[in-house]
């Protein structure tokens, strides 16, 4: 590939070399939700790397059509598991989205998400939101989706309770994973020494699959997602439900957490009717990287996929472990439901959790 004259790309330069290692085979392209949808080259992993070489080389100039390109990705993870070259291709995509966004390109949605963060600490701009700090013996770091959602955050302090495990909860502050995602790096930098004031700690129980995986890699810190703990603890009990199960991408491809979220079904006499792509080769819910903010209705394509692959199965109720898969398909289920008729309720599993430890407790 012939260069031009380098310009400074000061978030693309370092990965000069893994841009070099793509061996154009396009084995990205087998399960990448956009290029499920728009068939576009640009749209998949191997386009946005070799558009961001050109970024890199001065061969292309930013402009509002590769902003659009590089934003069209959920950072499922896919293309990761498949690229024979293990090109860091998720790296790759945030620090060209940052050199987008410094060229100007940056979205009004973006802006807005990221002046939230450094303003109020949530992406939702909400100063009213209030951890129930306590104290534990080790921190739980409940995240934006979470807090942005307080039953949801009671309901899963509620089961640690009954599982005796008592948390530390501490006023914390957003990890950061948005600015970086979405190519605000500079603004992560300084947010991150903010971050370590507010959560100075080296290990921590999580709620959020994405959070998890953030708090691994951007903050080194040793992060076991809620589940794994109560699978531990948990007791029996018999549901006698039927339903299918979906892996939200950070969890089976981000931090292999596939086997803890099926096991605690069954111990609560849940059986799963499993999805044709399941557990590391699940399909995503089309609610991650951004694209949700930006591209709400290939956000929403993508999700109505997976919920015809859940209505396939014959069950009644679809089973996720994560708020934006959550809130993506009980969108897509509703829809369906009401353009072809088409039921199934989607439910979080602290849900079904909570109502097994009722079970048990009356057992």
């Amino acid at each position: 590939m012939a260069a031009k004259t380098k310009k400074t790309r000061k978030h693309l330069e370092q990965y000069e070399r893994e841009m070099n290692m793509c061996i154009r085979c396009a084995y990205c392209f087998e399960k990448c939700p956009v290029i499920k949808e728009v068939q576009w080259d640009t749209d998949g992993a191997r386009g946005k790397v070799i558009m961001s070489y050109g970024l890199l080389t001065g061969e292309l100039e930013p402009s509002q059509y590769i902003a659009d390109k590089l934003f069209r990705c959920t950072f499922c993870r896919d293309c990761l598991d498949r690229c024979p070259s293990k090109v860091n291709i998720l790296h790759i995509i945030a620090s060209a989205r940052a050199e987008i966004v410094e060229a100007g390109f940056a979205s009004d949605t973006h802006k807005y998400i990221i002046e939230n963060i450094k303003k109020t600490g949530n992406i939702y701009g909400d100063t009213e939101v209030i951890s129930q700090e306590q104290e534990g013996k080790i921190p739980l770091f409940i995240g934006c989706q979470y807090l942005g959602r307080p039953n949801k955050t009671k309901k899963y302090l509620k089961i640690l309770e009954k599982l005796d495990i008592k948390p530390a909860v501490v006023k914390e502050i957003c990890c950061g994973f948005p600015m970086e995602v979405l190519g605000f790096k500079d603004d992560y930098e300084k947010h991150k020494d903010n971050f370590k004031k507010h959560f100075p700690f080296k290990e921590a129980i999580t709620l959020c699959p994405t959070c998890t995986v953030f708090l691994k890699e951007g903050h080194e810190i040793k992060a076991k997602h809620v589940l794994q703990i109560i699978l531990e603890k948990l007791p029996k009990a018999n549901l006698n439900m039927k339903v299918t199960y979906h892996d939200p991408c950070d969890f089976s491809r981000g931090l292999k957490i596939i086997e803890e979220p099926r096991k605690i079904l069954e111990k609560l006499g849940v059986e799963i009717v499993e999805m044709k792509n399941n557990k590391e080769n699940s399909r995503c819910c089309g609610g991650g990287g951004g694209i949700l903010m930006t591209d709400q209705e290939l956000s929403n394509d993508i999700a109505k996929k997976r919920i015809h692959e859940a209505l396939e199965t014959g069950v009644d109720t679809l089973v996720t472990s994560c708020p934006t898969c959550e809130t993506t398909l009980k969108k897509a289920a509703q829809e369906i439901a009401e353009s072809e008729g088409k039921t199934i309720s989607v439910r979080s599993i602290e849900d079904i959790i909570w109502k097994g430890l009722q079970d048990a407790e009356r057992s």
